[in-house]
C-alpha cells in the first residue's frame, strides 16, 4: 500500500517542479517600444543643470545600440518642447539637434530579446530661465525600426 502511494506522490512532485521550472521566454515585437520612466535635475558646480531622463525599452530582434566608433548612426531622437501661453511648443533654436547614442547591445543565450532600462544625461541650457519644459523621444534599432514615441514629465528651468 505504501508503495502504491508513494508512486503517485512522487509524479505529482515532479509533475510541479517540470510545470514551475520552465518558463516561456519573453517576446516583443522587433519594433523598438518605450516607456517613460523619469526626469530628474542635477545642479552642476558651473551653475548649469543636467538633466537625467531615464526610459525603459523592449525590443524583439536584440538590434539595439550603436557600434563603437560609428560616428554617423544615432539611436535616441529628442525634441524639446517650452509652455508657452499654456501650451507646449517645440523649440527649434537649438544649434544642433538632441541625438544620442545608446551603447551596442546584444542578447544572451537563444532568446534575441531584450528588456532594459536607459539612461541619458540632458543638458538644457539652451532655454530661458524659469520656462516650463518637457520632452519627446524615440529611438530606432540597428535595423532603423522607429519605436513609438513618449514625452516626459514637466520640468522648470532655472538657469541664470
Amino acid at each position: 500500500m505504501k508503495k502504491a502511494l508513494i508512486f503517485p506522490i512522487g509524479l505529482f512532485v515532479m509533475l510541479i517542479v517540470v510545470l514551475t521550472g520552465c518558463k516561456d521566454e519573453e517576446t516583443y515585437p522587433i519594433t523598438p517600444e518605450i516607456s517613460f520612466k523619469s526626469l530628474v535635475k542635477f545642479q552642476n558646480v558651473a551653475n548649469s543643470d543636467s538633466l537625467e531622463l531615464v526610459f525603459n525599452f523592449t525590443d524583439g530582434d536584440g538590434d539595439i545600440g550603436t557600434a563603437e566608433g560609428d560616428s554617423v548612426n544615432r539611436d535616441v531622437f529628442v525634441k524639446i518642447f517650452e509652455m508657452k501661453n499654456g501650451v507646449f511648443v517645440e523649440f527649434t533654436d537649438l544649434a544642433a539637434p538632441l541625438e544620442y547614442n545608446i551603447p551596442y547591445l546584444e542578447p544572451r543565450g537563444n532568446n534575441n530579446s531584450l528588456k532594459g532600462e536607459i539612461k541619458i544625461n540632458v543638458e538644457y541650457n539652451v532655454i530661458q530661465p524659469n520656462d516650463t519644459i518637457r520632452y519627446e523621444l524615440y529611438i530606432k534599432d540597428r535595423a532603423r525600426n522607429r519605436s513609438n514615441s513618449i514625452t516626459t514629465s514637466t520640468i522648470i528651468t532655472n538657469i541664470q
